[in-house]
């Protein structure tokens, strides 16, 4: 099956955001493409032979969509890059690509994870271990729990006590924060995600897992979707997305919920902290590169 590959060239600084505006409208994957990473990231899923000629001194960032959705994609690129500054040339390039292609390259070199209590574990692989498994297929567009903003959140779960506790997900992608929460001793978990991809993903996640029981998966935004109050809530997204769920988050915790907020570049920080100071205490902040996580506790 032929794709659109949408590639727009920008900065480190202003990557996510770029991806997080594909992940709006790009439906069969999103990737980093940063030329440094690959002599200072260890977490890249895999390093194709020659891949550091093909990128200059910019950030690319590529998407992929249904060939028919490609003008679309594109106004809704042309509306949201208008308003970035200091992003780079914003240079977008658009080929067709082969899809399944890129999604076998990935099932070839994507490998177990290990963490302190966890096994991340593709489900088309076996593994060997004491430790609780998480199975999980990613899709072509979603975390595997590799990336330092995801592996940030991991070891603030596996650290936190979960037993008897309610998870909230927000943008749960492939719903890995949420199950993993799950096998480390919660009670019940809701993922929720504007892309009906990502909650595919998840429910097929929590399904071989054996995990449905205990979850519900939604799509939508976090207004809509959700009403209750949680013990625990995870948002890996960006530090801007983020700021703008402020509200929203702060009408789904009690008196004692903690939350882990991540995918923050470090320039972004201090808006983060600032946006959440009127609700929220610091507990920690773990760094891992130019990223990082925030462990905080209501008031």
């Amino acid at each position: 099956m032929k794709f659109s590959e949408i590639a727009v060239y920008t900065t480190s600084e202003t990557s996510e955001l770029v991806a997080y505006f594909l992940q709006e409208v790009c439906m069969d994957g999103v990737s980093i493409f940063d030329k440094n990473d690959l002599y200072t990231n260890p977490s890249w899923d895999y390093k194709e032979e020659g891949i550091e000629l093909q990128y200059d001194s910019e950030v690319v960032v590529k998407g992929y969509c249904n060939l028919e959705d490609t003008d679309s994609v594109l106004d809704f690129l042309r509306q949201n890059l208008a308003h970035l500054t200091d992003a780079g040339s914003l240079k977008v390039v658009v080929n067709e690509v082969e899809g399944n292609a890129w999604v076998d390259k990935f099932r070839e070199t994507f490998r177990p994870i290990e963490t302190d209590k966890l096994v991340i574990c593709p489900e088309w692989q076996q593994v060997e271990t004491s430790k609780t498994v998480f199975l999980m297929d990613s899709g072509v567009a979603f975390g595997t729990g590799q990336h330092e903003t995801t592996s940030m959140c991991l070891e603030f779960a596996e650290n936190l006590n979960l037993s008897g506790k309610t998870v909230l997900d927000v943008g749960c992608g492939s719903g890995i924060l949420g199950l993993c929460a799950l096998l480390l001793g919660g009670k019940h978990a809701e993922l929720i995600d504007i892309d009906p991809q990502a909650t595919d993903v998840a429910k097929h996640n929590a399904e071989i897992n054996g995990l449905t029981q205990q979850c519900v998966i939604k799509t939508g935004n976090l207004t809509e979707q959700t009403k209750g109050r949680f013990d625990v809530v995870f948002a890996n997204l960006t530090a801007d997305v983020l700021e703008l769920l402020h509200a929203d988050i702060s009408k789904v915790v009690n008196r004692g919920t903690v939350a882990v907020l991540s995918g923050i570049l470090d320039v972004k920080l201090d808006g983060v902290l600032a946006t959440y100071s009127d609700l929220f205490e610091v507990v920690e902040i773990k760094q891992k590169g130019e990223w990082r996580a925030l462990l905080l506790k209501a008031r």
